[in-house]
């Protein structure tokens, strides 16, 4: 027998071993069987129990060395100090999947992750591929198979679909199941993942990528593990035009209070996250219903081109129910416009009343097929609107063929139509579904997903980077010592990668200052590898008008440092032009434990942190993509020449982002954390200067202790105005 691809055997195996099945179908090691044979699984099933010849009716095995036949995937349900050797027995008897029920692994601590590891390590050696361990198991409902212990899947039936699931979460597999019955939606494929000890959703849903009977992902998602795998999912689904919607945990951080830089009390994982995201086109909400009721939104679609508008157009029966929706949709930044001139003409000759605002209210007009349909038609085809929401009232509960029934007669096809159900219409949720329209029963659920999809970008490619400027900054990380690199040695690395940087002059305080290569007035600041904080112990001095002075303050800069941290270490002091500008932007990266590489750029500054103003993408990043994310920052409403005001050098400042970000090419030394705060923006045409910055590198190379390494927390630093 051939052996099954990683689809096959995971979603429609030839034969099925259960390690540890009981006889009690009421159990949870009980369950797999009877849901087997419960939902119409045809091929043979072998349960290895040594204490029993027979198992809810069907031949037992001592061994699964004993069944009769090879078998394409196993589910292990004994308790976790057996599973060492149950894998090890799938490993010898050739079976290509086992899934692991079980938890007390690398969730566990130490003694988990050793557990979880050498469970691996039997596995690999013997081309056995893993799906958990913290797993309920794998259903197809096109197979069928029902390999769960999710007690969900006692429905008398599997409800059919034409979505996979795949789920972090064990428990979401039999929620979202259930809950898509209500709503008359069903599913092809369930999985829950658990662990990812080995098998991880990226390379499942890569698996599924050309599967037929696939249309779209949804994923419940608590982390991101194995992110290069998910990237390479994400491609594969992109290239056969089935969406992947996720909805993520996480979106509060708490832990990033402690990082070195702001970058890193801002950008939080979750922000990385949704740059993430962003870049390999995965959509993602926030609601567990917008999860189960998006998909037929963007099935079939692909996302709107970067320039285009994103207005949304909204017809109601009940304008409060649309105000609803339309209210969270403002506070979501999405544009709700009325329609044009034209359009309203065309809805006055259907006998839809004159009226003003961005809601197109039918009600004065009679809730009626012959008004609803046109209006509905006359909405979709309107050039002004790339999405319509219709709101329905009473009338989808009692009159479907008032409102309903036109929103179902209306040609999907010619642009995204998201419907809002006020009352509790259960049937007509069902109705819409079998059509195809995507259909919700919240507001909130609405509205997310309708910024979703506004949301959902083309993936982005590769940036081109400069090997040379990365050679140049290589050189110099490397001749660094330790892990923080004071502010001479990061500018210098920001330099050679080709970020405009202010001179600068060190020089020991015990001595007269040399002669410096620039003007008066100049800043001074302390330099010590083990001071992250220049303005809080008076580190740092502005304005200084000639040599005498910079070298008095330089003397007590230097007095002031070893009285309060006589313990620290003082590497001289730098000197640097002052430099004006007519505003200042925050850049920063950092290599995020979830999503890789991502960089920031903000107002500069704490004002970044303190308003939660700056945009984020994975890196490293182009010019042009460094440009969209500076249009995405209020604060820089002054350097976009806001009111008269002159404009700001923004195209240098994405010149400086994208450098910036080619810090995400290296590999080693690799850099967790970089940050140039303040840059000065000059005048339109006159350039930026990067005045202060900070680097931060692993602690070692490999990428187990780069990843533990994003995960420190070490002492924040603060920045004073412009120099700090």
């Amino acid at each position: 027998m051939t052996r099954p691809t990683l689809a096959e055997a995971l979603f429609s195996p030839r034969a099925v071993a259960l390690i540890g099945a009981s006889d009690d179908a009421g159990k949870t090691a009980g369950r797999p069987l009877h849901f087997l044979r419960k939902h119409g699984y045809t091929g043979p099933i072998y349960p290895i129990n040594p204490n029993r010849a027979t198992v809810q009716g069907e031949r037992a095995y001592a061994r699964l060395a004993d069944a009769p036949g090879p078998v394409d995937h196993a589910y292990i349900l004994v308790n976790t100090p057996a599973v060492e050797a149950a894998v090890a027995a799938c490993a010898e008897a050739g079976v290509a999947v086992a899934t692991v029920l079980a938890s007390g692994f690398a969730e566990m601590g130490e003694e988990g992750r050793a557990r979880q590891h050498r469970m691996v390590e039997i596995a690999r050696a013997h081309g056995l591929r893993l799906v958990g361990p913290n797993s309920l198991g794998v259903v197809s409902t096109t197979t069928p198979l029902a390999l769960t212990a999710n007690a969900a899947f006692s429905i008398d039936a599997l409800p059919h679909g034409r979505h996979a699931v795949l789920s972090q979460s064990g428990s979401l597999i039999g929620t979202l199941m259930s809950r898509g019955v209500a709503r008359g939606m069903g599913f092809g494929k369930l999985i829950s993942v658990g662990n990812e000890a080995d098998l991880s959703v990226g390379e499942i849903g890569a698996a599924l990528a050309e599967d037929p009977g696939t249309d779209a992902f949804l994923l419940f998602l608590e982390t991101i593990r194995a992110r290069e795998e998910m990237e390479r999912f994400a491609t594969a689904a992109h290239c056969a035009g089935k969406p992947i919607i996720a909805l993520k945990l996480g979106r509060s951080d708490l832990g990033q209070a402690l990082a070195v830089s702001h970058t890193g009390a801002m950008v939080g994982s979750d922000a990385a996250v949704d740059a993430f995201f962003r870049r390999h086109g995965i959509i993602r909400v926030d609601h567990l219903e917008t999860l189960l009721e998006a998909a037929p939104l963007v099935v079939g679609r692909k996302p709107l081109a970067s320039a285009a508008h994103r207005s949304v157009g909204v017809i109601a029966t009940t304008g409060g129910g649309a105000a609803m929706v339309v209210d969270r949709l403002g506070s979501l930044g999405v544009e709700v416009a009325p329609p044009s001139p034209a359009t309203l003409e065309k809805l006055r000759a259907v006998g839809v009343p004159a009226q003003s605002g961005p809601i197109v209210d039918v009600t004065l007009a009679g809730t009626r097929y012959e008004v609803m349909r046109p209006a509905l038609d006359l909405m979709m085809a309107a050039p002004e609107f790339v999405l319509v929401l219709a709101t329905i009232g009473s009338s989808a509960q009692f009159r479907p063929e008032l409102a309903v029934k036109p929103i179902v007669d209306c040609a999907r096809e010619r642009k995204p139509l998201a419907v809002f159900l006020t009352p509790q219409a259960d049937e007509m949720l069902r109705l819409l579904a079998q059509h195809g329209i995507a259909a919700f029963r919240t507001p909130e659920a609405c509205a997310d997903a309708i910024a979703a999809y506004l949301a959902w970008r083309e993936p982005t490619g590769p940036a081109n980077v400069s090997s040379n400027a990365l050679a140049r900054a290589v050189a110099l990380l490397r001749n660094a010592r330790g892990e923080l690199l004071n502010e001479r040695q990061s500018l210098a690395v920001f330099a050679a990668l080709g970020v405009p940087v202010v001179p600068s002059l060190a020089f020991d305080p015990a001595a007269p200052p040399p002669a410096l290569p620039f003007p008066f007035p100049v800043a001074a600041k302390i330099l010590s590898p083990d001071l992250t904080h220049k303005t809080d112990v008076g580190g740092v001095a502005l304005e200084i008008a000639d040599a005498s002075e910079l070298w008095k303050r330089a003397q007590d800069m230097a007095a002031a440092l070893r009285h309060r941290h006589p313990e620290a270490r003082i590497a001289g002091v730098l000197a640097q032009p002052m430099e004006r500008g007519i505003g200042e932007a925050l850049l920063g990266y950092r290599l995020d434990a979830q999503a890789g590489p991502v960089v920031t750029v903000g107002m500069g500054g704490t004002l970044a942190e303190i308003y939660r103003d700056f945009a984020v993408r994975t890196a490293p990043i182009s010019p042009a993509e460094a440009t969209e994310m500076i249009s995405e920052v209020r604060g820089f409403a002054a350097l976009r020449g806001y009111r008269g005001r002159p404009r700001g050098d923004l195209e240098a400042l994405a010149k400086a982002v994208a450098a910036l970000s080619t810090f995400a090419e290296l590999r080693s030394p690799a850099v967790l954390e970089a940050e140039i705060n303040p840059i000065v923006v000059k005048p339109a045409g006159q350039g930026v200067v990067a005045v202060d910055g900070v680097i931060r590198l692993a602690p070692a190379q490999s990428s187990e202790t780069q990843s533990a390494a994003a995960h420190a927390k070490p002492g924040r630093r603060h920045s004073s105005t412009r120099h700090s």
